[in-house]
């Protein structure tokens, strides 16, 4: 506090917790003991000047809610003081009420001149000089609680516009991000499709052009032993007979890799809408000798139109019946294919009453070159990998439900 000013206790200090500040300027004590007896169960903090100059060094470093500033006073009069209180930037807002025993015009025009926003007469009447302070008392904390809204407001501007640039920068990054792992994918998806189209390639052109060569080798093997029949002993006819099975199984090998290469180019697939019946028919007589030499009964419920590929399915059907035929067991084969329709697709099952699968195969035998047989079956072990290719290719999917000794079924769904 200044040296000179003097601040008194409220009587009731627990009215408010808040308290603000009251200066009360007189050259004479009796009327600051009087203002502060009047003013004191207001409960604010009372600080008193007994000069202009004692009052302009409390303005130093106070705030004050309202100034009540005698007029008539030595050596500086309210008015001058109230013009240097105007003239500094803290206190230039601060509200003054002028008291003063005179009421003519000059005061008042002076008075509002200086800055005064109000004047008490003397005598003074109590009840209106706790009145009118009272109003700017509740001001000054209106504006202290607005003057702290308002640094809460900007904090939290600050803080918002701090979370929106991290915002941003991580969307920088995540855009970044994306447009790196997005060319990624567009390079490696460009690999794959070169990978794959030479690969398939490749394997059109192995199977393509070793088929001639083992046709030559067939060829020759069965002159030789036509020219030569009778002047080989059983053993050299034997060996000349594996010549040839060997090169016949190389040429279905061959065979099957070809058409399996087929299917790994992507962009050769139109799917329309096929009759699964006309489908069924066309396999049918393509096996018609295999069924009929085995007894093959084939039986089927409703076969719907589906979204596929004729000669792709075809080569499913075929597949999966001519290898419930192949894989049979001592009882003629009986093979009967369901189709189930679902909400969002089509599942077929072909279930036969063969060998069946034990369980730790069934992921197996989906494999390319993958065979459960070894030679005691005929087969390139294609057959089902070709089959898993073109239902993926289309969307779908297949699995086989079975265990060994009890038959085998055989589901594949295909999306409508």
């Amino acid at each position: 506090m200044p040296l000179g000013a003097s601040v008194s206790t409220p009587k009731n200090p627990g009215l408010d917790a808040h308290k603000v500040k009251i200066l009360m300027v007189d050259d004479r004590p009796a009327n600051l003991l009087a203002l502060e007896t009047i003013l004191e169960d207001l409960g604010q903090e009372l600080v008193k000047a007994n000069s202009g100059k004692e009052a302009l060094r409390c303005l130093l470093n106070n705030d004050f809610a309202v100034i009540l500033l005698d007029v008539k006073m030595p050596d500086m009069d309210g008015f001058e003081t109230a013009a240097l209180i105007r003239e500094r930037e803290r206190s230039r807002h601060t509200p003054i009420l002028f008291v003063t025993a005179h009421k003519d015009d000059e005061h008042l025009f002076r008075g509002y001149y200086a800055g005064a926003v109000d004047f008490l007469y003397k005598p003074i009447n109590p009840e209106v000089l706790r009145s009118k302070v009272s109003v700017f008392v509740e001001l000054s904390r209106k504006n202290e609680q607005l003057q702290h809204h308002t640094i809460m407001l900007e904090q939290r501007n600050a803080e918002l516009e701090k979370a929106m640039q991290e915002r941003q920068r991580a969307e920088d990054e995540v855009r970044k991000l994306n447009a790196e792992l997005e060319q990624r994918v567009r390079e490696r998806t460009a690999e794959l499709l070169r990978a794959n189209e030479e690969l398939r390639q490749f394997g059109y052109a192995a199977s393509h052009d070793l088929r001639e060569p083992l046709r030559t080798v067939a060829s020759y093997t069965q002159l030789l032993t036509r020219r030569f029949q009778g002047k080989f002993d059983a053993e050299a006819s034997e060996f000349m007979a594996y010549i040839v099975d060997s090169v016949h199984r190389m040429d279905a090998l061959l065979s099957d890799l070809l058409t399996y290469s087929h299917q790994l180019n992507v962009s050769d697939q139109t799917l329309t809408s096929v009759d699964a019946s006309a489908v069924l028919a066309g396999v049918l007589m393509n096996l018609d000798i295999a069924i009929r030499e085995s007894g093959t009964e084939i039986t089927h419920g409703d076969l719907p139109e589906v979204t596929s590929d004729f000669v792709q399915l075809g080569q499913v059907f075929q597949n999966l019946i001519g290898n419930s035929i192949k894989y049979r067991s001592q009882d003629p084969p009986r093979i009967h294919i369901e189709v189930e329709d679902r909400e969002d697709d089509w599942l077929f099952s072909f279930q036969d009453n063969g060998l069946g699968i034990d369980p730790r195969y069934h992921e197996q035998i989906f494999g390319i070159f993958k065979r459960l047989h070894g030679r005691e079956y005929p087969g390139t072990g294609i057959g089902l990998a070709l089959v898993k290719r073109i239902v993926e290719k289309q969307g779908g999917k297949i699995w086989v439900e079975s265990e060994a000794g009890q038959g085998a079924t055989f589901r594949f769904m295909l999306p409508k």
